[in-house]
């Protein structure tokens, strides 16, 4: 009898920092740091029993986060944009995200090992004015939905904090009548935000996202 080889579990790893964070004030350095662990305790009731532990923090403004639900990577990696951007209230600020698919030999609270790991920390260093990344050792998979990362990128990388509220909301579950009357607006002044912000072509490419890696996993 020809045994099957069991599944592997695979994990996201999401390893992220701020983009030129040093040119921060102290106050607004304290403050970024403090959104950043706010936002991970929003993640976790937006996205229930998705997260393996708490995320690490390293030198303040990076951080790394492990998911057991990687499916919702490309979601959370979006969350965290909007979220920080939103809050801290600056337009300009940003992080670099990168994230990894693969399995894990080792996972505990402030240490890990295993491919995930490894992908997630060589592919942070990202080149160029693209600021979100996707690995996998699959290659025509990781090809795939890298390209659909790189286009969420180009898209989310443009939105105001005024469009991150918004958009916060939306990746909440939010509709348009629901978001209106949470920040006291008209309905067709959320639909154009959520227009201007490209949230059609983003909730499709979190969908997508979400429907590949569930068939993987």
């Amino acid at each position: 009898m020809t045994k099957v080889k069991p599944k592997v579990k695979l994990y996201s790893v999401i390893t992220a920092d701020i983009v030129k964070s040093s040119k921060l004030s102290i106050s607004k350095h304290k403050k970024l740091i403090e959104v950043i662990k706010i936002c991970a305790t929003e993640i976790k009731k937006v996205f229930p029993a998705t997260l393996q532990y708490a995320p690490e923090y390293f030198r303040g403004d990076s951080w790394q986060v492990v998911l057991k639900k990687p499916e919702y990577a490309l979601a959370i990696a979006l969350y965290y944009r909007a979220f920080i951007k939103a809050n801290m209230e600056i337009n300009t600020i940003d992080a670099r995200m990168a994230i990894s698919l693969g399995s894990i030999d080792f996972v505990k609270k402030s240490f890990g090992v295993g491919e995930a790991y490894k992908t997630s920390g060589e592919a942070i260093d990202i080149k160029g004015k693209r600021r979100l990344k996707f690995i996998y050792d699959k290659k025509e998979i990781s090809e795939l939905l890298d390209l659909l990362v790189e286009n969420s990128d180009f898209i989310s990388s443009r939105w105001t904090v005024r469009q991150c509220k918004v958009i916060l909301l939306s990746l909440k579950g939010y509709n348009q009548l629901q978001i209106a009357k949470k920040i006291k607006v008209t309905q067709q002044a959320v639909s154009q935000q959520l227009d201007s912000a490209g949230w059609s072509v983003i909730s499709k490419n979190i969908a997508y996202f979400q429907n590949t890696i569930e068939k993987l996993t």
